[in-house]
């Protein structure tokens, strides 16, 4: 059991995942409290985006109160994925209460808050991230998100051009910034975003299906132009899209 446990490491530590659940798998077989295998289980799956099952592992390791910390982060990680936004909250309020600092839980709960749209209490997690780690990206484009679905737009825009400055491959964030130039009306600068968001990403879907709409109220573009837009929007998976296309693009 040993050797297949280092095994199972090995494969971990060398991206091979998919080994990795196979190997810790036989091993917890075999030893079912073996709870160092049933975490790195846990983590692999995770890495695999098999997150139902590495929730099921965290989440037996959180009863068991073994190694909590990491357990407990895991589930959380997890929920968000499985878009339990309250069990993520939930989790990280626990883990706040005993280290109000913890960044990890902080980042993780505000952007559950993003997601659950209770704004005012995302900005005021991630503004605490962020005056650790100014460059974390995660929790800019998150309060970038937070600020603009306030109604704080220009506030967003300077989140989501820190990312850029940071990292400006970024997709999200042009589109994302694209999307508070389209809410405000400011349609040019909002294909502008768009079309940096296409770039860095020719398959975004949502950036397509957006950007018609942007090319129908902004009135310089053709309906041809953005029907093309909502055709593309459509290939790539965006439902949105196949609406439009009823909407303008088929009478």
């Amino acid at each position: 059991m040993e050797a297949v446990r280092e095994e199972a490491d090995l494969q971990f530590q060398n991206g091979e995942y998919e080994a990795a659940v196979t190997g810790y798998t036989r091993v917890i077989k075999i030893d079912t409290d073996d709870y160092y295998a049933i975490f790195n289980r846990a983590r692999a799956n995770e890495e695999l985006g098999n997150f139902q099952e590495a929730y099921d592992d965290y989440n037996k390791l959180v009863l068991l109160q073994w190694n909590s910390y990491k357990s407990m982060l895991g589930r959380a990680r997890c929920n968000f994925e499985l878009e339990n936004y309250t069990g993520v909250i939930g989790d990280m309020n626990v883990l706040i209460e005993a280290s109000e600092n913890n960044i990890d839980a902080l980042s993780l709960r505000g952007r559950a808050f993003v997601k659950e749209g209770d704004n005012q209490e995302a900005i005021f997690d991630l503004t605490r991230v962020l005056r650790k780690e100014p460059n974390n990206i995660e929790a800019l484009i998150s309060r970038g998100a937070a600020y603009a679905r306030g109604g704080l737009g220009p506030m967003g825009i300077e989140d989501f051009d820190k990312a850029i400055s940071i990292q400006p491959d970024l997709a999200v964030a042009h589109f994302n910034k694209a999307m508070v130039f389209f809410v405000y009306e400011h349609f040019s600068a909002a294909i502008r975003s768009f079309d940096d968001a296409i770039e860095k990403n020719p398959e975004y879907a949502e950036a397509f299906t957006r950007r018609g709409m942007a090319k129908i109220n902004y009135g310089n573009h053709s309906l041809k132009s953005a029907c093309e837009d909502f055709a593309l929007g459509e290939e790539f998976g965006d439902p949105v899209a196949t609406e439009y296309i009823k909407d303008y693009c088929k009478k």
